[in-house]
């Protein structure tokens, strides 16, 4: 894509998430062709809206999901860090074009993993690790629809990413196995669904472990403090307005959200 086409589109991202408001889609020739124009694009958004990134979100990190949207490698986006809120949480719904809620494990760093030629092995990942924290990220797409029909536009809306909502960070988080380790998401009391961590390309850290690496091949890293989001383990739930939204992480604790 031409450089212009990138920031009218951009722009255009920017416009609809400043307003609150829903595209129908972005017209030829700003809407991305593949997902190296999504990314492009992504990145020229990001640095126009000026806000630092708190971490990171991935998406389609299910064979299901990745079949859904015709492509064969998880997504990502980042999350900005006046949108990530420590639990229990109430916002306004009205500040979201969708409350579309995912149950995810959060890794925190402690160290940052900069961009390099080399690609990082898992021990370098594993160590520069300092948490997990139960999370439920927000969905918030920028078009009237997930456009999973065309994911490249997807990316450049930062990967639909509204939010992130963090529970309390657990340190000793190698001690667990998160491939078996159960969540399960209920709104107002009624339990929606279960799932585990071998849902997420079999296992969280794989997850982790791909994102360092493919943020690496655009010469982004991940900076101390940040955050990566692994990818939903129980689908996508959307909540009514009062309607508190819970996230149940078992011993990681439970994280919580409400939209007024």
């Amino acid at each position: 894509m031409q450089e212009e086409d990138l920031l009218r589109g951009a722009e255009r991202i920017l416009d609809a998430r400043r307003s609150v408001g829903k595209l129908d889609g972005l017209p030829e020739p700003l809407r991305p062709r593949s997902l190296d124009d999504g990314y492009n694009m992504q990145l020229v958004a990001a640095e126009r809206w000026g806000e630092e990134v708190a971490g990171w979100k991935v998406g389609a990190t299910s064979q299901e999901v990745q079949k859904l949207f015709g492509i064969g490698e998880p997504v990502y986006g980042p999350v900005f860090e006046k949108t990530v809120f420590d639990s229990p949480a109430r916002l306004e719904a009205r500040a979201f074009q969708h409350l579309m809620l995912e149950s995810e494990f959060a890794f925190t760093f402690r160290a940052g993993l900069p961009a390099r030629a080399a690609p990082y092995e898992r021990e370098d990942v594993l160590s520069a690790v300092e948490a997990v924290r139960p999370a439920i990220e927000v969905i918030s797409p920028r078009f009237k629809r997930l456009t999973v029909d065309h994911v490249p536009q997807l990316v450049a809306d930062f990967c639909g990413n509204g939010a992130a909502v963090l529970g309390t960070p657990y340190r000793d988080w190698r001690s667990l196995d998160l491939l078996s380790h159960a969540v399960a998401i209920s709104l107002d009391g009624t339990e929606r669904q279960r799932g585990t961590g071998a849902v997420v390309l079999g296992d969280p850290v794989n997850v982790l472990e791909w994102f360092v690496n493919a943020l690496r091949t655009r010469g982004l890293g991940m900076l101390p403090g940040q955050f990566v989001m692994t990818g939903t383990m129980t689908g996508i739930h959307t909540p009514r307005p009062a309607e508190a939204a819970v996230a149940d992480f078992g011993e990681l604790g439970r994280v919580e959200v409400t939209f007024d």
